[in-house]
């Protein structure tokens, strides 16, 4: 029970990407705005750093700015752009709070090193949006060959059915979808109680499972990538499982809520750069 809002939250919260993005990049936009405010509010709390209230401002606003920039640049090249420039500017400010804060603060360097983290978490988040708005999924390569070898057509027609059409606003398939499918099947096993040396390889081994049986059954996608995609998601899962158990549960709510949003938070940067990598 001590762990069970660090699962649950990361179960809506993927659960709520999932649905935001038949909705659009707009709904994405909301449900990855809401998932970098509980980071910001609980990530201080975590680390246990000073100056909290100005921290997770920075951390939060980081993130905001992030996701908008992915949701209104026009150009593919451009999607992440703006993240990378959320990240340098928060980690700036960051400093500078430290700096305002005079000298002979206490933990100085524990605030700067966990806000610092916070902002990467929550920059990242932009991920999901960028995922979405990237032409993946349905597209051939250039000369037809590379890995269309490994393109398979879904067993069962959902592309044919309007509601379960696993498609993006611009008609590919939704390689967000996917990824949230993953994160919440890899979350449920994470939460088996067990050894970590039982648990861990099999929350890689059902994610990446999870992600290529839906490959298989739910439209056009490289088996290639959603094996890269499931162990990606179920590596990152196993890893905050891990030191989940080593710090033991958080003891604040918001702290709680933070740890549960902040490996799908992180999965939105491995989804952009799979696709980006893998889908060309």
């Amino acid at each position: 029970m001590k762990y069970l809002p660090v699962a649950l939250t990361s179960a809506v919260s993927a659960a709520a990407i999932a649905s935001a993005s038949w909705l659009g990049v707009a709904a994405l936009l909301v449900v990855v705005c809401a998932l970098c405010g509980a980071v910001a509010l609980g990530w201080p709390q975590l680390m246990g750093v000073t100056a909290r209230k100005s921290l997770s401002a920075v951390i939060m606003a980081a993130g905001i700015v992030a996701a908008l920039g992915a949701a209104v640049v026009n150009q593919v090249e451009a999607l992440f752009f703006w993240s990378s420039v959320s990240l340098a500017f928060g980690v700036m400010v960051v400093f500078a709070i430290q700096v305002l804060r005079g000298s002979g603060r206490p933990h100085r360097l524990e605030s700067t090193l966990g806000a610092c983290t916070g902002v990467v978490i929550t920059t990242t988040a932009a991920g999901w949006i960028a995922g979405l708005r990237y032409p993946a999924g349905m597209m051939e390569t250039a000369n037809g060959d590379g890995l269309s070898g490994l393109r398979v057509r879904g067993l069962v027609p959902y592309e044919d059915w309007e509601f379960w059409g696993a498609t993006g606003p611009g008609g590919e398939l939704s390689v967000v979808a996917l990824s949230a499918f993953v994160m919440c099947v890899g979350t449920a096993v994470a939460c088996v109680p067990g050894r970590d040396a039982l648990v861990l390889p099999l929350v890689v081994l059902a994610s990446a499972a999870t992600s290529i049986t839906v490959a298989l059954l739910w439209g056009e996608l490289t088996l290639l990538f959603a094996g890269v995609l499931g162990l990606a998601g179920g590596v990152l899962l196993a890893s905050f499982r891990r030191l989940l158990i080593l710090q033991g549960p958080p003891e604040q709510l918001l702290s709680r809520l933070a740890v549960g949003a902040a490996p799908v938070a992180a999965m939105g940067a491995l989804v952009y750069f799979t696709e980006r990598l893998l889908i060309t």
